[in-house]
């Protein structure tokens, strides 16, 4: 039967809200502050970009705490505990959390990024089977996250729908009423309901784990539809796809493709969700469809898990271990041994397969065999071997490895391959430029890693990208000269300009990073942008640019070094510089860093 979708009265959802609070007052309050906390950052606050970076971290940290408090919860529930009992689980999740907090840095290493990530699936995982940790059999833990899911999906259906008419609405006001409201009030609005109302709404449907009226024991039609004739024919043609692949590589014994792996990995993710959406139907009579694919979808896995176990394989020897590597080698062991399971034992534990991947995920944050550690170790094993036998291929990979190493596991990854202290290195840079962003730091410090160990950075293909501008921008002072020519970096490469009587040819190398002006009867001035490009950056490095009040990395550098200057025997010429964007770390040998300038061309006739 199909339901009229009806938004709730401001009655209801107070209603509800009380609800919410009595059954989970710790997520009540968490949700309150996090929307609160993020419409604070999204209102762009006078901060420090460490005092900001550390506000992200702590909203994101709500969200750990949300599903971790979530699953304590309904573990209670299920349990009968005391509420004392229900307070002493809830303030250990809430140190938990807090511990993650403290010890994680995820604007500092990228792979505190990954460990945040992993902990958010990992406690998404437990919401799943909390209630059922100590209780045996499927069907109620069927019903209770077919409950769940359904829940979310109906919260982010009205979340959608409220959001898109109270922005029109506010469009509305704006337009009839001629206001002009700052355009964050949309980024906003959409925090407070996307945080606020979503998460409450979902809160408030959220089932009791044994209550079969909550959990409701019937097998929806709609989702029946749906699998049985969408999503399950959408993976066989999937399916059809990839084993025809598989056999073209046999065929002409050709390495895969790197996206195959992805490719692998959703069809297994979206294969096994239609395994558990049709869980209690796959025998009934009528469902044959249903049936053959519950049967037979582990067996497809076979040939798929050997394509990805090569496809690992060729990335992992050819450039060692990243975390996204170690996780996709780890999710394809999971798939081989929940595969096996399955066709081996032939049981129906569906509940295996939320646990098995929280473990996973655990045992991937910390410790010898987490994808940090693993990633880190392989890279620094890679470095080493390029050090001790250098060729010009590996001159290029060693770049490459310092920069992920700087980047994703901090300064401090390096410390064996130099005598220099790595830890006061890193903090005395990070205090001098506290005011840039995290990027801009990280690439200082990759610069000054790559002078000590005597590596060239070019291979990287990372640079500083700046904006540059004369500390007297918009005056353009031309006392003394004839004739002005106006020179952009994206114009044509070469255009003819007449000078009085004179003709001359103006040439933009963006290669070379020369302005060349070729005049007749007499000899060629060339300006090269190369020794001023290389003082600038010498300067930021040494912290010696004035930032801009637009912020980033937007900074005024003094006019009479923007001016450069060159003369023949008919003219005085003068290149000012209005603006220098680009890439302020260069590999002369390659033209593929971006690079732009403008400015003019001034000429003074002898």
């Amino acid at each position: 039967m199909l339901h009229r979708m009806k938004l709730p009265s401001l009655g209801n959802l107070y209603k509800n809200a009380i609800i919410v609070f009595k059954r989970f007052p710790t997520l009540f309050v968490t949700v309150v502050f996090a929307t609160a906390l993020c419409c604070f950052l999204l209102d762009e606050p006078a901060i420090g970009n460490a005092t900001k970076n550390k506000l992200w971290q702590l909203l994101a940290t709500c969200n750990l705490l949300f599903t971790l408090g979530l699953s304590v919860d309904l573990f209670a529930e299920s349990k009968t505990y005391t509420p004392i009992r229900k307070w002493v689980l809830r303030v250990a999740a809430m140190v938990l959390c807090l511990l993650l907090y403290t010890v994680l840095d995820p604007s500092e290493y990228h792979t505190d990024v990954v460990r945040f990530g992993l902990f958010a699936f990992a406690f998404h995982q437990l919401v799943a089977f909390a209630p059922f940790i100590t209780h045996n059999g499927s069907n109620n833990f069927w019903h209770f996250n077919k409950s769940i899911f359904l829940r979310f999906l109906t919260a982010a259906l009205y979340s959608l729908t409220l959001f898109v008419g109270l922005a029109i609405a506010i469009f509305a006001v704006e337009e009839l009423f001629n206001l002009d409201l700052p355009s964050k009030i949309y980024s906003q609005l959409f925090a407070v309901i996307a945080i606020g109302f979503n998460t409450l709404f979902f809160l408030a449907g959220v089932p009791t784990a044994f209550d079969r009226e909550t959990l409701g024991a019937q097998y929806p039609k709609g989702l029946k539809i749906f699998t049985q004739y969408v999503l399950i024919p959408l993976m066989t043609i999937y399916l059809g796809i990839l084993l025809i692949y598989e056999i073209k590589i046999l065929a002409d014994w050709e390495l895969p493709k790197g996206i195959v792996a992805t490719l692998i990995m959703g069809y297994a993710v979206f294969g096994i969700l239609s395994l558990l959406l049709v869980w209690p139907i796959k025998s009934d009579a009528g469902n044959r469809w249903v049936r053959l694919f519950s049967q037979f979808f582990y067996l497809t896995l076979i040939p798929l898990l050997a394509l990805l176990a090569f496809a690992i394989y060729k990335r992992v020897a050819n450039y060692g271990f990243t975390e996204e590597r170690h996780i996709l080698l780890v999710l394809g062991l999971w798939l081989a041994g929940i595969s096996g399971y399955s066709l081996l034992f032939r049981k129906d534990n569906i509940k295996l397969i939320p646990m098995s991947l929280f473990a996973v995920a655990l045992l991937s944050t910390f410790g010898p065999q987490s994808a940090a550690n693993i990633s880190r170790q392989s890279q620094q094993t890679r470095l080493a071997e390029m050090q001790r036998v250098e060729t010009t291929e590996d001159t290029d990979q060693a770049a490459n490895i310092v920069s992920y190493l700087v980047d994703t596991h901090g300064l401090q990854s390096l410390q064996d391959f130099t005598e220099t202290d790595l830890g006061v290195l890193d903090k005395e840079i990070t205090e001098k430029h506290a005011e840039l962003s995290r990027y801009s730091i990280n690439s200082l410090k990759r610069d000054t890693i790559f002078t000590l160990l005597n590596i060239s950075p070019g291979g990287a293909g990372m640079g500083r990208y700046l904006y540059i501008t004369r500390d007297d921008h918009g005056l353009m002072p031309i006392s003394g000269y004839n004739y002005g020519y106006r020179v952009e970096s994206y114009q044509a490469a070469s255009a003819e300009v007449r000078i009085g009587s004179h003709r001359c040819e103006v040439v933009l190398d963006q290669e070379t990073r020369e302005v060349t002006i070729e005049m007749d009867n007499d000899s060629t001035i060339v300006f090269s942008l190369v020794p001023l490009i290389d003082e600038i950056y010498q300067a930021y490095k040494d912290g010696r640019l004035t930032k801009r009040a637009d912020g980033g990395d937007q900074f005024s550098y003094p006019s009479d070094r923007m001016r450069l200057q060159k003369e023949n025997s008919q003219f005085a010429v003068a290149l000012m510089l209005e603006q220098l964007n680009g890439n302020f770390r260069t590999n002369r040998s390659r033209s593929d860093y971006g690079f732009s300038f403008s400015g003019y061309l001034l000429f003074k006739e002898k």
